[in-house]
C-alpha cells in the first residue's frame, strides 16, 4: 500500500481553510461597504428630486439626472447582492469541503494508528505460537487496509486538485467583481454624457421668462428680460454690421489705390511720348 504523506495533507488543508476564510471576510466587508455607499448615493440622488427648482428646463434636467442615477444604483445593488447570495456561499462551500477533508484525514490517521496497533498485537500472538489466521483481529486488519487504500487515494486526488480548483474558483470570483464594476462605471459615464449633452443643447435663457411668469412677477419684468435678450441680439447684429462696413471700406480703399496707380502710369506714359516727340522735332531742326 502506497504511503500517504498525512502531515503535508493536513498542512495543505489548514492553509485552504485559512485562505478561504480570509476571502469570505473580504467579500463580506466588500458587500457591507458597497451597500453603505449605494445607500448614500441613492439618498443624494433622491435629494435632487426635492430641489425646489422653478425653472421648468432645469427642473426636468434634475429629474432626468436623478432618475437615471437611481436606476444605475438599483442595478448595482442587485449585482452587489450576488456577492452575498453567490460568491460568499461559494467560499463557504470551499471551507466546508476543506473541513470535511480535514476530518477524513483525521479518520485516516485513527484507522492507521489502530491498524499498526493490531499488527503489533498479531506479531505478539505469533511469537506466542497462537494461530491468528482467520481470527477477528486479522479480519479487522484486512478491512482497515482496504479502507485506507481507498480513502488514501481519494485524499491524494483531492489534495492534488486543491491548486487547480482554487485557481478556478478565485478566477470566477474576480471576473464577476471586475465585470459588474466595469459595467456599472461604463453606464455611469454613459448617463453623465447624456446629461452633459442635454444641458449643452438646452437654451436655458429661453426658459427664464416662463420661470419668472410662473411665480406671478409682472409682465413688465418678463418684457425687460425679452428686451435684454433682444439688446444682446442687436449688439451681435451691430458687431456683424460693423464687420461688414469694415470689409466694404477696405474694398473701396483698394479700388481707389488701384485707380490712382493706373492714372499715374498713364501720365508717365503720356510724358514719355511727349519727350519722344520733342526729341524728334529737335533732330529735324538740326537737319
Amino acid at each position: 500500500m502506497e504511503e500517504i504523506p498525512i502531515p503535508k495533507f493536513q498542512q495543505k488543508t489548514e492553509t485552504e481553510i485559512k485562505n478561504y476564510s480570509v476571502i469570505k471576510s473580504v467579500l463580506s466587508k466588500l458587500y457591507d461597504t458597497e451597500n453603505e455607499l449605494i445607500k448614500k448615493r441613492k439618498g443624494a440622488f433622491e435629494d435632487i428630486k426635492d430641489i425646489n427648482e422653478e425653472n421648468p428646463v432645469l427642473k426636468k434636467i434634475y429629474k432626468n439626472f436623478s432618475e437615471g442615477m437611481l436606476k444605475l444604483e438599483t442595478e448595482k445593488e442587485n449585482q452587489v447582492m450576488k456577492i452575498k447570495t453567490k460568491l460568499i456561499p461559494t467560499t463557504e462551500a470551499r471551507i466546508t469541503e476543506a473541513k470535511r477533508t480535514k476530518q477524513n484525514i483525521g479518520n485516516y490517521k485513527n484507522i492507521e494508528s489502530k491498524t499498526k496497533a493490531q499488527e503489533e498485537e498479531v506479531e505478539k500472538m505469533k511469537k506466542k505460537g497462537q494461530d491468528v489466521k482467520g481470527s477477528q483481529i486479522s479480519l479487522n486488519i484486512s478491512q482497515n487496509k482496504s479502507y485506507m487504500a481507498e480513502e488514501g487515494k481519494g485524499l491524494k486526488d483531492q489534495i492534488m486538485n486543491y491548486e487547480a480548483d482554487r485557481i478556478n474558483i478565485n478566477k470566477k470570483i474576480m471576473l464577476y467583481l471586475i465585470n459588474f464594476e466595469m459595467a456599472y462605471h461604463a453606464k455611469y459615464i454613459e448617463e453623465l454624457t447624456k446629461l452633459f449633452n442635454e444641458i449643452k443643447e438646452k437654451d436655458l435663457k429661453k426658459s427664464i421668462k416662463d420661470s419668472v411668469m410662473s411665480v406671478g412677477v409682472s409682465q413688465n419684468v418678463a418684457d425687460e428680460i425679452d428686451d435684454e435678450e433682444q439688446s444682446e441680439n442687436n449688439d451681435d447684429d451691430d458687431d456683424n454690421n460693423d464687420d461688414e462696413d469694415d470689409q466694404e471700406e477696405l474694398k473701396k480703399s483698394k479700388l481707389s489705390k488701384s485707380k490712382k496707380s493706373a492714372t499715374k502710369k498713364s501720365k508717365n506714359k503720356s510724358q514719355k511720348d511727349d519727350d519722344d516727340d520733342e526729341n524728334e522735332i529737335d533732330d529735324d531742326d538740326e537737319k
